[in-house]
């Protein structure tokens, strides 16, 4: 799991866990937490080493930010989404996460210019 403020967050999360939500202590323990790199300079240097994507097995290159990149044309979206039904808005938003998600997929196997 990546996110943001995973440092502080993780501190007291399980605690939380215990008394809302114990049956799920365990699964949450066992994840590993991670800092998305573009949010990495924000923390100090022991918040980076512990919870960086590039010291942590089995993660290659990822970086974290992935649910972030779609924003830009989301922010678009939502100009010309403002002014529908709800039922319209959720299937033009719905359309165009799901062909933002057939690009990216489309796209996984290729290499990406440095």
């Amino acid at each position: 799991m990546s996110y943001d403020v995973i440092c502080s967050y993780i501190c007291h999360l399980l605690a939380r866990l215990k008394n809302s939500h114990p049956d799920t202590v365990r699964l949450v323990s066992d994840m590993k937490m991670l800092l998305p790199k573009m949010h990495m300079h924000g923390h100090r240097e022991l918040c980076q080493i512990v919870y960086a994507f590039c010291y942590s097995q089995g993660f290659g290159f990822a970086h974290g930010e992935g649910v972030e990149t779609p924003w830009a044309e989301l922010n678009i979206a939502g100009l010309s989404t403002r002014e529908m039904t709800a039922g319209a808005r959720h299937d033009a938003l719905n359309a165009l996460l799901n062909y933002w998600n057939w690009r990216k997929t489309k796209g996984m196997g290729m290499l990406q210019p440095l």
